[in-house]
């Protein structure tokens, strides 16, 4: 397929086929718009990438390193091993068909904004409509979408209902930022009205959550991912976020070295400030912190657990450190950590004693 015309009929029909397209071809049609997984980063609440790093790959001017683009490319391959297994389980475990959607296709009125869903559900049956009802609260009509992700850990999706009962549904919402502003990036350019985020975590759990389209959100995508489209139409890089986590990882990056040049910085003196009180409360606190770890391992001595009446403990054991280019070493690991059944019935025997 010549990417011309691979160009020409995504913009005349709003769809092309994607089965059997050449990656590089997906890749360059890709460029003709915003991605759903570009969303999050685009409107700037991705903790991963800025709209700067979207508008430098769209217009060519991206800097990636060596070992950042062979970690994307391991992440993106297995993903797409993980996809037909993660899909597979959830259709098994509801009982919904679920289809391969090999397209990708713009918004009917925002050209840019693109979208290449995983799977989407079909033919759904009154049984199971009364069932989509009953999980998202409202009746849903028509497909639905569902978004496949392979992460290693869970800690930010919310937990199973029952995992024995409904294996792996989760109706907390609790869903990472970036993966909700990518489903709804989805419905808005499919013009559905409900979707799956399906995940499996560290290769053997699988959840999934029940996503309903937030058009007041929409709106908003809608209206940041046009700024900074527009904004790459004209070919302009926006402004780097100073406030974004990457932002020194970015800085850096645009700017590895140096020219000799001697510039005036007289207008950021309060940043200086600002810079040096901060540092200088942080070693602050870290010094409190320090003493007040003292006053704790001081009074617990050799014992294993110091225990709260919040139920809480700091619990210290000896961990051997293995010699790899240094010598082999042990240490004493104190963390804080909640009290076991063990560790109360112990206590409560011990209060038993002194009582007596």
């Amino acid at each position: 397929m010549i990417l011309e015309e691979a160009k020409q009929e995504l913009q005349a029909n709003g769809r092309i086929s994607t089965l059997g397209m050449p990656e590089d071809i997906w890749l360059e049609l890709r460029g003709l718009g915003i991605g759903a997984s570009e969303a999050a980063a685009a409107i700037g609440i991705s903790e991963h990438r800025t709209p700067y790093e979207i508008a430098e790959r769209k217009l060519g001017l991206s800097r990636d390193d060596d070992e950042a683009n062979y970690r994307r490319q391991l992440k993106m391959a297995m993903g797409h091993v993980m996809e037909p297994v993660t899909a597979s389980r959830f259709a098994e475990a509801t009982g919904l068909t679920v289809q391969n959607y090999n397209a990708m296709v713009a918004h009917r009125d925002h050209s840019w904004m693109l979208a290449n869903i995983d799977r989407r559900v079909v033919g759904v049956t009154e049984g199971q409509a009364a069932w989509l009802e009953g999980i998202f609260g409202q009746p849903v009509n028509g497909p639905g979408v569902i978004e496949l992700k392979n992460v290693e850990f869970g800690q930010a999706w919310g937990k199973p209902d029952n995992v024995h009962a409904t294996a792996g549904l989760c109706t907390s919402g609790e869903v990472p930022e970036d993966y909700f502003v990518q489903v709804q990036h989805q419905l808005a350019v499919m013009g559905y009205e409900w979707a799956f985020l399906v995940v499996t975590i560290a290769g053997w759990e699988t959840r999934w959550y029940p996503i309903l389209r937030d058009d007041a959100l929409i709106e908003d995508i809608i209206e940041l991912e046009g700024e900074l489209w527009a904004g790459i139409q004209r070919g302009e890089l926006p402004d780097i976020d100073v406030e974004h986590p990457k932002a020194i990882e970015l800085l850096q990056r645009l700017y590895p070295g140096t020219d000799g040049s001697v510039v005036t910085l007289d207008e950021l003196t309060h940043w200086k400030r600002v810079e040096e009180d901060a540092k200088a409360e942080i070693k602050e606190l870290e010094t409190t912190a320090k003493t007040a770890r003292a006053r704790i391992l001081k009074a617990m001595g050799n014992a294993a657990v110091g225990a709260f009446a919040d139920g809480t403990c700091y619990r210290r054991k000896k961990v051997e450190r293995k010699g790899y280019e240094v010598s082999p070493s042990s240490y004493i690991d104190c963390r804080v950590a909640k009290l076991n059944k063990a560790e109360r019935e112990q206590l409560e025997a011990n209060d038993q004693g002194e009582a007596a």
